[in-house]
């Protein structure tokens, strides 16, 4: 993948990585803090009449939890692998297959949420800017937009990146997919960083093995991002037009703190 802001294949159909992705959020959610009670929580007291919409939609994990509420709401995201699998799982919601630094759905929601640190996902600056106007663009007057993002321990971004590999724990192989008895090993490679652009590269390798421990299938995927500082985020949503900023260090409300989760709330004006 060149440049994630404008194209996607992180998430190659069919692969392995994209199949495994749901096994991997929920590992992410038991270590680290679980972020869909929070978003779900902001929908039930945000959204009205004009519903959701989640930019970086996924799988659709969060839209879904939001729709059990009985709340409407529809999700975008850049790579049909993760849509198909949003539409296979969840048939009933609205998705739309687009980038969310450019596109127009002729209407305006409530709340819109960009989950799961998708805003990283965008590589350029000036596209991170676009992707906040075009959420303005689609908030009714009053409405609000929540993010998260990782707040970057700058020990990590220096320019001799990361050599460590770290291997997760096994996990059962997706359903449908591999042979019988196979299981899936995910391993994280090497990172690489840009200190100048602020782009980091992690190349994550997805492996069947069998009972015996052989590999019979490999796929190797390397995954584009870009950090934000607070100051800088902050900026952003000013200059996209955004007021009432809030920013916090989880999806508790604590105060900012450095190197942990960056949580945004922010609103159109009236």
């Amino acid at each position: 993948m060149k440049d994630s802001s404008i194209s996607d294949e992180f998430y190659p159909e069919g692969g392995l990585n994209t199949a495994s992705y749901d096994l991997r959020a929920d590992l992410d959610r038991k270590i680290f803090e679980d972020p869909i009670p929070f978003y779900t929580r902001l929908a039930t007291s945000l959204a009205h009449e004009n519903g959701v919409l989640e930019l970086g939609c996924g799988t659709g994990r969060i839209s879904a939890a939001i729709a059990k509420l009985g709340i409407k709401v529809e999700g975008l995201d850049l790579s049909p692998a993760m849509l198909g699998q949003a539409r296979a799982n969840y048939p009933d919601l609205t998705w739309h297959l687009g980038n969310m630094c450019d596109f127009d759905l002729g209407r305006q929601f409530d709340l819109v949420i960009i989950p799961f640190r998708g805003l990283q996902e965008v590589t350029e600056a000036t596209d991170q800017r676009r992707a906040l106007e075009r959420a303005f663009a689609h908030l009714k007057p009053g409405g609000a937009i929540a993010l998260d993002l990782m707040d970057p321990d700058l020990r990590y971004c220096l320019p001799e990146g990361d050599p460590e590999h770290v291997e997760l724990p096994i996990f059962p192989m997706p359903d449908g997919v591999g042979q019988p008895g196979s299981r899936l090993r995910i391993t994280a490679m090497e990172r690489t960083n840009d200190p100048l652009t602020q782009k980091f590269s992690e190349h994550w390798r997805f492996e069947e093995i069998s009972d015996q421990g052989d590999v019979i299938t490999r796929e190797d995927c390397w995954h584009h991002l870009r950090w934000v500082h607070r100051s800088e985020m902050r900026l952003m949503l000013e200059l996209s037009g955004f007021v009432s900023i809030s920013e916090f260090s989880d999806f508790e409300g604590n105060p900012p703190k450095y190197a942990s989760n960056q949580v945004w709330m922010a609103k159109r004006p009236d």
